[in-house]
């Protein structure tokens, strides 16, 4: 019985294990500038919706704070920019991974490699 249960766990394709809910916001996320001058990363974001409205209510990125911004709505096939800055308490990091609030929606990383000024 042992044998076939591992046997049957090993041959099911992996989203099988997957459930509902376990997916990213409908948005694609693309990063045009990215500039680190001492210790201030400052990042321009495009957004696309390809679904319903998504609201992007925060950024984090660890180790740094954020400056506040109004929360953006990104509306289907919409491209949207943000413009945000990411203050460290040294120099910031060659790579930084920026987390996307969606709310509810669900969140999501993206990769941000500054260019020094």
């Amino acid at each position: 019985m042992r044998a076939a249960c591992l046997a049957l766990c090993l041959a099911a394709p992996l989203p099988a294990a997957a459930h509902d809910g376990a997916h990213a916001p409908d948005v694609l996320s693309r990063i045009e500038t990215a500039t680190a001058s001492g210790a201030e990363v400052t990042v321009r974001l495009t957004l696309t919706g390809l679904g319903g409205p998504l609201h992007l209510r925060a950024v984090n990125a660890d180790g740094a704070v954020a400056a506040p911004f109004a929360p953006v709505t990104v509306y289907f096939a919409q491209d949207v920019t943000v413009d945000l800055t990411l203050d460290y308490p040294d120099a910031p990091p060659g790579i930084i991974a920026l987390m996307l609030d969606f709310g509810a929606a669900g969140a999501g990383v993206v990769t941000v490699i500054p260019a020094s000024e």
